[in-house]
């Protein structure tokens, strides 16, 4: 009887698997897998945790996972799940239990995973295997459990995620300390080689508002009369208020006693965007008394003790860069001009 066509085909390959295998030294065993990736391109963060995270729920046997980190930084990453994993009722639950009693908890879910199927039991491990880092991983499974042998696994896994999570944030560090080095010097420059204030003063706030990460980033300037100037805005669209009485503002009165300000209710904000979700106003003080005020908003993120820090490090140094400005102009009125400039060459090239 003939075999079909079929059988023959997979016997032929079986025959040259094995030819190939026994030309190679008898302590060398070939394993026949999946052909992984090759030269993938890591352009930021979100794809090198694509990779780490894929790599474990391959090794845990997961259909999905998570991080979510509260210390040293905010993270939140996934493995084929969407980010709002964290929201849902059980997994909330789970990672406050998780959180306050440090073991690993068990849930029955149902969420729906990006690759269309469901997913029905969660594990959440927290992170404590690294000092500093606070969060948890989560591992979502379909149609089956976790057990004792998955729960040393995922502890393993998340030694791993903490000592990423803690390079991410020295990194973060690292890049934020680099752009504050950089914008001071920038900042440095044009103030010293600045010849126009108005035009000076513009180019620090746009400076400062893209090196430093600012949505919203202003400078008030008091008048003789006591009320305020903006004298430079970024954005520099939509502003309702260009003139303002630091008695109407309380962030602003504040700020001119010499106190640095955070505001989080727009509500109670005329002068920048509606969208700005947090604001620090910083004071410009001189030795005889106030100058203006320094403001910087964002809309999505919120600041932190780093930003207020270096707020008041920008303030004081513009407050410099007005005082020059103003020294600058009244030895231009007592002096005249510069030497070698002639007070009637207007004229004459009007002439």
């Amino acid at each position: 009887m003939n075999e079909p066509k079929t059988a023959k085909s997979f016997r032929a390959a079986a025959d040259r698997i094995l030819r190939q295998e026994s030309a190679t030294p008898a302590n060398v065993t070939r394993l026949l897998a999946a052909r992984g990736l090759v030269d993938r391109v890591i352009a930021n963060e979100d794809d090198q945790w694509a990779v780490r995270l894929a790599a474990l729920a391959a090794l845990g046997q997961w259909d999905a996972a998570a991080i979510v980190a509260q210390k040293p930084i905010k993270l939140s990453r996934t493995h084929n799940v969407s980010e709002r994993v964290s929201v849902d009722a059980k997994v909330a639950a789970a990672l406050e239990d998780t959180k306050r009693s440090g073991s690993t908890v068990q849930v029955a879910v149902r969420l729906a995973l990006l690759d269309g199927r469901m997913a029905g039991t969660a594990l959440v491990a927290p992170l404590l295997a690294i000092h500093g880092v606070e969060g948890a991983l989560i591992a979502l499974r379909i149609g089956r459990s976790f057990g004792a042998a998955d729960v040393l696994t995922a502890s393993s896994a998340t030694e791993i995620v903490a000592l990423e999570a803690l390079g991410a944030a020295t990194a973060r560090r690292d890049a934020t300390t680099g752009r504050q080095a950089l914008a001071l010097y920038e900042l440095a420059r044009r103030g010293l080689f600045g010849e126009d204030l108005g035009e000076s003063l513009q180019g620090i706030v746009e400076l400062l508002a893209h090196a430093l990460g600012h949505d919203v980033a202003q400078l008030w300037i008091l008048r003789a009369g006591g009320s305020l100037q903006l004298r430079a805005a970024h954005p520099r669209e939509g502003l309702a208020l260009e003139i303002a009485r630091p008695r109407d503002h309380a962030a602003l009165s504040r700020a001119l006693v010499g106190e640095l300000v955070r505001a989080h209710d727009p509500s109670l904000r005329s002068w920048v965007p509606r969208t700005t979700r947090d604001l620090i106003v910083a004071p410009l003080t001189a030795e005889d008394g106030p100058l203006g005020v320094l403001v910087f908003g964002r809309w999505r993120d919120a600041y932190v003790t780093e930003d207020e820090e270096m707020a008041g490090a920008c303030a004081q140094f513009i407050a410099r860069v007005v005082l020059a400005a103003r020294a600058r102009d009244a030895q231009r009125a007592t002096h005249g001009p510069p030497h070698g400039a002639r007070d009637d060459e207007g004229a004459l090239t009007g002439s």
